[in-house]
């Protein structure tokens, strides 16, 4: 067999010798015996095949999207390359004498405009902590003899018609040589923990009886099993839709489980992200618990260079030089996870999603906690004179969201993975607003933020001052933004404007630019249709039912030229009717079908139209009829890709609504839409943390559970062989014995 074959199978134990006395061909034999769990395995990586080609499709179809969203939606290139800015559709180029001022609007104004003098430009109250909030360190469970089955499973229970999800922490059960085995009782006093953290389930314990383990209520009233993991319900006896209690009883035994075979699982795998750069780590048969410090060691060395990351004793892990390095885990296999109690998504900073106790804030077990109305311990902050009130169960991310949705305060709170501070900010520029948060030690004040005048120092809010010409009219204005306008020009200001040497006033050249306009209209179209091209294209392609991925032993009998070429068939029609993809392709074309509130424009008014739906609905310019509307009436199509509706129920302009549909499928600024959560993107923190992907791990699980079976077979079925050939060879013996014997008379 060859490496594949071998790698998916099992090394086979072939004795190469066959039958010495029955004359059997045992190779061929085992090898005929052990067909129907090979096909299993085939079976299962046909799947993973399909899933791994269905990821591939959305992976291509998600890197055009983002693209395009990056190429068309991003000002890293400047306002004139982002179809949200009406500088995109300008129909005039303004070229300013300082590159510190920019101007829009009619272009007769101004040709008569120039600026003689900024005092200052507006600037938002603000302050940016320096006091670092975590502790640069990513810890474990530590490395134990033994663990627990049941670790890092989870259960529903329904109680008075709610249901509610318990889970048991992924390090429970972690144990050493010489100390007392996990118990049910353990497990029991670890559940009932749990619930009493629910203080709608004060009413329920968990008790044990002649090895039964059951959730009931002080009331008398059902508690009802209705999800589990498999982990939960084959180890606890416990059966879904039926009441939270053990069918049969619980034999302890099977409560604990080495943690060998996790370590020297070469399933068992580690991704390690360091300042953006992934490298996945696995673990081998070598590996125990005394050397998997020394080995992550070496093998992050050889990932990131020697010295870059501390590995502790207890497989604690630190970024070790420089205050700005971002280290953390991207991707763990399950059982290893449970084991460390390590979890994707855990870096050297902040975890923005788990409880303010379990994020890794320094100080917060400090933090003092108030009682509110509802008799609840809290964690109390005053932003702006307003109280808020956070419950200790509520992430770093909840908190933020708390005060940044409250209009009231007029402020928003930022944080910063790459410092690990918090900054605080006035919403609104301008010397207006102010910013005050409220707090000495032992407040969550201080947890996030430090003390003021030590960690922090307010910044006042400041206007904008201007003296500029108009028409031959000098005048001077004050302004609580640096972007304002002033008789149909809109003026934006660079935070340096006020360093400007106004020697001589700030003059701005105008230059008709229509034909570069239209340019950058018929390539966004030109783009836009290759989109709507490809996926209506996989879409509708209909898969090969006839060319399924081909398994390990097929290949074998194939040259690679026909390999390639059934693969090619076997790929097509990952995507036929997909619903995710087809709401894709159907926002995408209802977006750009031109109907908005905030114009009185449509797409056909300018020259834009449909093709057919029969060629995906492509998109048809008529550059003559744009260029003609865009001399006519530039700032109408401006509002008819950029503006936002006055209500939320409005449809924004085309721009706008065509972000939105990006920003909910391929994500924006560090988040994920529903296509990358789907598959994933190649060279990324998602490319093994999607659904796709999970799907992909459970069948290498199942895979590997069958190469572990198929081997035992091998292995008794060779034993069986070699009895037989003993048997067969002890009876020669006899026999040639009593030929001899009776040779004798």
């Amino acid at each position: 067999m060859t490496s594949l074959s071998a790698n998916l199978y099992g090394a086979s134990i072939n004795k190469g010798m066959g039958g010495l006395m029955s004359g059997l061909d045992t190779d061929e034999l085992v090898n005929q015996m052990t067909a129907g769990t090979r096909n299993k395995i085939n079976r299962q990586y046909q799947a993973k095949q399909k899933l791994l080609y269905k990821q591939e499709a959305y992976r291509e179809i998600s890197t055009k999207l983002l693209s395009f969203s990056n190429k068309y939606f991003s000002y890293s290139f400047g306002s004139k390359n982002n179809i949200l800015s009406p500088a995109f559709f300008e129909s005039y180029t303004y070229k300013p004498s300082s590159n510190y001022v920019n101007v829009t609007g009619n272009a007769e104004n101004i040709k008569n405009f120039s600026i003689n003098n900024i005092t200052s430009v507006a600037e938002a109250a603000y302050f940016a902590s320096s006091r670092r909030v975590s502790s640069d360190t990513i810890t474990s469970a530590g490395v134990t003899d033994y663990t627990s089955t049941i670790a890092g499973g989870t259960m529903t229970i329904e109680y008075e018609g709610k249901s509610y999800n318990l889970s048991i922490d992924k390090g429970f059960g972690n144990k050493n040589e010489g100390d007392t085995q996990i118990t049910l009782v353990d497990v029991a006093d670890h559940l009932d923990k749990k619930i009493k953290e629910i203080t709608e389930l004060s009413y329920l314990s968990v008790v044990v009886e002649d090895g039964i383990l059951s959730i009931s209520s002080s009331e008398g009233k059902e508690v009802k099993l209705t999800a589990a993991s498999s982990s939960v319900l084959d180890n606890l006896k416990l059966e879904v839709g039926k009441a939270a209690t053990s069918t049969s009883e619980v034999e302890s035994s099977s409560l604990t489980k080495g943690t060998a075979d996790i370590l020297a699982n070469e399933n068992s795998y580690i991704t390690f992200e360091y300042n953006g750069v992934l490298k996945q780590i696995n673990l081998n048969s070598s590996i125990n618990k005394d050397n998997i410090a020394a080995y992550l060691t070496a093998e992050l060395s050889k990932a990131f260079g020697t010295g870059k990351i501390s590995v502790g004793s207890d497989l604690s892990f630190t970024a070790c030089e420089g205050d700005t390095n971002i280290f953390g885990i991207s991707g763990i296999s399950r059982d290893l996870g449970n084991f460390l109690n390590i979890e994707s998504g855990d870096y050297n900073r902040l975890n923005m999603k788990k409880t303010l106790a379990e994020s890794g804030l320094l100080g917060i077990g400090d933090v003092n906690t108030v009682t509110n109305d509802k008799g609840e311990e809290v964690y109390r902050l005053t932003v702006n004179d307003i109280d808020f009130d956070f419950e200790t169960t509520m992430s770093v991310t909840d908190v933020i969201n708390k005060i940044n949705s409250n209009a009231e305060t007029g402020i928003r709170v930022y944080y910063s993975s790459t410092t690990d501070t918090f900054t605080v900010k006035a919403a609104e520029t301008g010397s207006h607003k102010s910013v005050s948060i409220s707090g000495g030690d032992g407040t969550l004040a201080a947890a996030l933020f430090g003390e003021k005048d030590v960690d922090y120092h307010i910044n006042n809010g400041t206007d904008t001052e201007i003296e500029y010409t108009l028409n031959g009219v000098k005048t001077t204005i004050i302004r609580s933004t640096a972007n304002f306008s002033i008789d149909e020009i809109n003026i934006e200001l660079n935070e340096r404007a006020s360093e400007i040497d106004f020697t001589n006033a700030v003059t701005f050249d105008v230059t008709n630019n229509s034909d570069e306009v239209v340019e950058r209209v018929k390539q966004f179209i030109n783009d836009y249709n290759e989109i709507i091209s490809l996926i209506s294209t996989k879409t509708g392609e209909k898969p090969r039912n006839d060319y399924p991925p081909l398994t390990p032993e097929q290949q074998e009998e194939m040259s690679e030229e026909e390999i390639k070429n059934w693969t090619e068939e076997a790929k097509k029609g990952m995507l036929y009717g997909d619903r995710k993809m087809s709401s894709v392709l159907r926002n995408m074309r209802g977006a750009m079908s031109g109907a908005t509130d905030v114009s009185n424009l449509i797409l056909s008014n300018i020259g834009i139209s449909t093709a057919r739906m029969d060629t995906g609905g492509k998109l048809i310019l008529d550059e003559t009829k744009f260029k003609e509307k865009l001399l006519e009436n530039p700032d109408e199509i401006a509002r008819l890709f950029t503006n936002t509706a006055a209500d939320k129920s409005g449809r924004s302009g085309i721009s706008v609504q065509l972000r939105t549909i990006l920003i909910n499928n391929v994500g924006a600024y560090g988040t994920t839409g529903l296509l990358i959560e789907e598959a994933g993107m190649d060279n990324s923190m998602t490319s093994d943390r999607n659904y796709i992907s999970e799907k992909i791990e459970e069948h290498d699980e199942k895979m590997a559970d069958l190469k572990k079976a198929i081997e035992r077979e091998r292995e008794r079925y060779w034993k069986q062989f070699s009895a037989l050939e003993q048997s067969l060879n002890k009876l020669n013996m006899q026999s040639s014995w009593l030929t001899d014997m009776m040779g004798d008379y």
